[in-house]
């Protein structure tokens, strides 16, 4: 490997918006500097974006409710009165065009998006122009110039922000090398793969050709692609945000009519993403604007369904007409995403290195400001503003309590379902609203016990492992603990043999809590309990013990179900055992048990049906609370059926009344026919999740999808239930049936719709959470 000709005061790693700047403002100081990068900017997010010169048309209300948030917004407004002189700086001869495209910016709030995030953030842009003192106006969306929305995309309110204008992004690129270069800078057309560093300080950066630059300075303003040149230093890279990419795709449109609007025209940020917005172009041509999608690595090409998804919305809410022009170009940019949301801006661990990326939205808008305040920082002088809060080491910014990031999540992704122009049953947007919220809980709860990602990230960590693992990484680095990164699934004691019970259960708590597993401290328990039995906590554990136990925690960590490991589950007072092929009984049910006790407490020798039994737990329980009743167990699954035989023959030599096995399907007209009418109670907790339905690992995942999933609605079962019930039970017969939360409100319509039933009654479990559904014959 080579070393470079020249050595520099400081070397720029990044060729766009920000790194640009950064060169020309150390370069007019006299500074010896180099900026690296390939000319036609691969992916990169400058040279694919609309350039819009907007302080306060970015806002958001998330945003406006965090202290982090406002400083953005305060950054962009200082910027945006650097901007005249900046453009003015870089009109080198009389001869260059202006740069501006745009004069003003119209923000519309149309019948697209919903109320929670459209009409907030309109409203959120409208109270920080008052309070900044800065010019608006309220205009009438009819008397918009350009604007041509279809009807039910139609404009409900707008206003005009004279102050926020748009540049070429382009020419504005092409305007910073040439006044760089003039300013005496060095443009070297190579990527960095590679820091140079030894004791703690950085000496060199090399290049893809080999060549090493010499240089005591390095800034990593590459946006996105930062993060390949810092991964060459591994234990400054773990300790900070990882920057994965916004990934967004834009086009530039030549008018059917060879017009294009005076202004940018566009939405309030909405649903994940940058709002709509259109930008004009010299030679009629118009810049539409942007998807944005969270991906672990940059994108060079676009996606189709994007494209589509883009150029529809924009025909859809903007101008009507606009599919009937030419497709000019089609543009990939990556925004800079810190796994945390917000910037990373100074120096890191390394003496040295520096970092001015991760600005996501609003990295040209900021660039004069932070171009002049880095290169104050690199110069050792005093910075006008505190960069301190954005350090790049550092714990994760959490702007948000985790119950307000699920909640935005949710919102955000029911939203782009309504950006789509969804039609779905009236009742389907609370079921998935509902699952919703519980899947990102979990997944949140999964990610780790206390950080949360921003809303893009939670939702986009669901399918995407390398997220997942870099989030986990990032949030164990954080906490100083050692095993960042290992497959391990816990932390191994440092003095193997003298290992207390206390111990081994603080660290079996621990890995289950990193895992996401629900209850961490019952599990925990049981597992213990399970290998040693009964022990005291300061107990010493063999060393074969522990490994015993790890290996359980291991699997549990897996999510595998608690009962499938330890073969076995109570519920009412009875241990029943289970496999991996059957359902494992939860304690909720134990509230459907206690219902259904309660029903036939007066009746001599009660006759009581147990539908979808799975293990028989509910059928063994009845008969274990009372002897004289005659306790009916049907299953259509044979693993099922096996399990219950076992379950019901141990129960029997215990001294239990027995049980009968029946093998049936509840949507079987002659199902039970010889007790058609004679059943006191019928007892079900059937499959109710939606086909399609994410959930948590342990069922999702690790128990049988004919246990737990029932059809598009997830009541496909349960209206044969009703039905069976409808014929089993005698006049004034109980039926109770559990359920998932938000089927709460439709059991009791299923069962008025059947003609069998009295009015339904809906309960709650131990944890208050909506759970199961009783009625009475008629």
């Amino acid at each position: 490997m080579s070393e470079g000709n020249h050595s520099y005061d400081v070397v720029v790693v990044g060729n766009g918006a920000l790194g640009l700047a950064l060169g020309l403002e150390l370069a007019r100081r006299k500074v010896s500097v180099a900026v690296l990068g390939q000319p036609h900017r691969p992916g990169a997010a400058s040279a694919a974006a609309g350039a819009m010169l907007g302080a306060f048309g970015e806002v958001t209300a998330e945003h406006l409710n965090s202290e982090h948030g406002r400083t953005k917004l305060d950054w962009s407004y200082r910027a945006s009165k650097l901007w005249p002189e900046w453009l003015s700086q870089l009109r080198l001869d009389s001869t260059d065009a202006d740069l501006l495209t745009a004069k003003g910016t119209v923000v519309m709030l149309n019948t697209v998006g919903v109320p929670e995030i459209d009409t907030r953030n309109f409203k959120a842009i409208r109270d920080s122009l008052i309070k900044y003192g800065e010019k608006f106006e309220d205009v009438d969306p009819e008397d918009i110039d350009w604007l041509d929305a279809e009807p039910t995309a139609r404009p409900l309110q707008a206003m005009f922000l004279p102050n926020e204008h748009a540049v070429n992004a382009t020419e504005l690129l092409m305007r910073l090398e040439k006044a760089f270069l003039a300013a005496g800078g060095m443009l070297i057309t190579e990527r960095a793969t590679r820091v140079e560093h030894a004791n703690g300080q950085v000496h060199g950066i090399a290049l893809e050709s080999g060549t090493v630059l010499r240089t005591e300075k390095t800034v990593l303003a590459a946006g996105a692609y930062s993060q390949v040149v810092l991964d060459s230093v591994p234990e400054q890279a773990v300790q900070i945000p990882r920057l994965i990419s916004g990934y967004g795709v834009s086009a530039v449109v030549d008018t059917e009519d060879g017009t294009c609007p005076p202004s940018v025209i566009r939405t309030p940020n909405r649903a994940f993403a940058c709002g709509l917005h259109v930008v004009p172009r010299p030679n009629g041509q118009v810049y539409v604007g942007a998807t944005n999608i969270v991906s672990v690595e940059p994108r060079e090409t676009a996606l189709i369904s994007d494209v589509l998804f883009l150029l529809n919305c924009a025909n859809r809410q903007v101008r009507k007409g606009l599919a009937d022009s030419g497709l000019s170009r089609i543009q990939v940019g990556n925004r800079p995403v810190p796994l945390d949301g917000m910037p990373l801006l100074g120096e890191t661990g390394l003496s040295g290195l520096w970092m001015m990326t991760g600005t996501y939205r609003d990295g040209l808008t900021l660039s004069p400001l932070l171009a002049r305040e880095m290169a104050a920082l690199l110069l050792d002088e005093e910075s006008s503003i505190d960069l301190e809060p954005f350090r790049p080491v550092r714990p994760p910014i959490q702007p948000a309590s985790r119950e307000e990031v699920v909640d935005a999540t949710v919102t955000h992704m029911l939203a782009t379902g309504y950006e789509s122009d969804w039609s779905v049953p009236i009742y389907w947007p609370a079921t998935i609203e509902h699952y919703l919220h519980a899947a990102y809980t979990q997944r949140a709860q999964e990610l780790d016990p206390t950080f949360t990602p921003p809303p893009e990230l939670l939702a986009a960590s669901r399918l995407n492992p390398p997220l997942t693992k870099a989030l986990r990484d990032y949030y164990a680095a954080s906490r100083g603990e050692s095993n960042v990164g290992a497959s391990s699934t816990s932390v191994r004691s440092s003095s193997p043999g003298s290992l207390s019970v206390e111990e081994l259960a603080r660290e079996t708590v621990g890995t289950l809590t990193s895992s996401g597993v629900p209850h961490p401290r019952q599990d925990a328990d049981a597992l213990l309990t399970h290998v040693l039995g009964s022990s005291e906590p300061q107990d010493q554990v063999s060393e074969e013990a522990a490994r015993e136990v790890r290996a359980l925690v291991a699997r549990r960590a897996e999510r595998i179900p608690l009962g499938h490991i330890i073969g076995r589950a109570r519920l009412g007072g009875v241990e029943v055992s289970v496999n991996e092929g059957v359902f494992v009984p939860l304690f909720p049910t134990e509230c459907l048990l206690a219902w259904g006790l309660s029903t036939i407490s007066e009746i001599k020798n009660p006759v009581v049906v147990d539908l979808c039994t799975g293990s028989a737990a509910v059928a063994l329980a009845v008969a274990h609370a009372r002897p004289d009743a005659q306790v009916h167990a049907v299953d259509l699954d044979e693993a099922a059926l096996e399990c219950a035989h076992r379950n019901a023959a141990t129960r029997a030599a215990a001294g239990d009344t027995p049980v009968t096995v029946h093998a049936g399907d509840v949507a079987d007209r002659d199902l039970l026919m010889s007790l058609r009418g004679q059943v006191d109670l019928v007892l079900a907790n059937p499959p109710y999740v939606p086909v399609g339905m994410e959930i948590s690992p342990e069922f999702g995942k690790h128990h049988p999808a004919r246990a737990i999933f029932a059809g598009a609605d997830g009541l496909d079962v349960i209206r044969h239930v009703i039905s069976s019930a409808g014929r089993l039970l005698r006049p004034g017969g109980a039926l109770a049936i559990e359920h998932d939360d938000p089927q709460i409100g439709v059991v009791p319509a299923l069962l008025a719709e059947s003609g069998l039933f009295g009015d339904g009654e809906g309960h709650r479990d131990q944890e208050d959470r909506p759970r199961y559904t009783t009625s009475f014959r008629k």
